[in-house]
């Protein structure tokens, strides 16, 4: 089954494949304006999203784990830049181990790495979606990410 994630709705929205829609208490907005605005973000402000982004998240957890998933489907541009970070622009689903690549990627900024050694697109909006992605695959327990086709 496949849940969607609305990464540009306010507040970002979730919705199972069956069930009631699930609204975080977070927009991307809000993780910008935190201080994932600045790129490349510091590892303060990584930190800080992290937090809000688990806080907002937290409650929905349990309700999150009883639909079964097996996809997570983001339609959304935030993630765009995703695959030609990891480095396969065709590819359109990825396994929570490349998320997590890109998100340590991420962590290897905020800790001092120049982003342009890192491959990190100066994108604070992909930022924003990068730590929202993650952390719901890293605490709900999902494995498959998918991303629409290239245009």
């Amino acid at each position: 089954m496949t849940t969607h994630l609305y990464l540009h709705a306010t507040p970002i929205t979730l919705q199972p494949a069956h069930g009631e829609a699930i609204a975080l208490a977070l927009s991307l907005d809000r993780l910008l304006a935190d201080g994932l605005a600045r790129f490349p973000p510091g590892e303060a402000a990584i930190e800080r999203a992290i937090a809000t982004t688990e806080d907002a998240l937290m409650p929905h957890v349990a309700a999150l784990r009883a639909h079964p998933v097996e996809v997570l489907w983001v339609a959304d541009d935030g993630l765009a830049a995703l695959p030609p970070l990891l480095g396969d622009e065709a590819r359109t689903r990825w396994h929570i181990d490349a998320v997590e690549r890109a998100f340590n990627l991420l962590a290897d900024v905020g800790a001092g790495l120049p982003a342009h050694r890192a491959g990190l697109p100066a994108q604070p909006r992909f930022i924003a979606a990068l730590v929202v992605v993650r952390e719901l695959m890293h605490h709900v327990g999902w494995q498959q990410l998918q991303l629409p086709q290239p245009a």
